[in-house]
């Protein structure tokens, strides 16, 4: 049996992923982002549901970002 090794992704793959699933979810809500701040804050057209932004707060967690939403007027 042979044993795979395990490799690390680089941060800004890690970083890469999250905006795309970000980008993902949001556009099935029909919701559009403004800006994407290195601090991890979110600034999108519309009010995000909940169940999105827990499903967005999860993924990122689990790649080590933390996401903060804030809403244009």
């Amino acid at each position: 049996m042979r044993e795979e090794s395990t490799h690390n992704i680089p941060q800004e793959n890690v970083h890469e992923l999250v905006h795309v699933y970000i980008a993902s979810e949001l556009e099935k809500a029909r919701i559009e982002i403004r800006q994407i701040n290195i601090d991890g804050t979110l600034t999108t057209d519309k009010t995000v549901p909940e169940e999105t932004m827990s499903s967005i707060r999860e993924y990122a967690a689990s790649k080590g970002i933390t996401i903060k939403f804030l809403t244009s007027a």
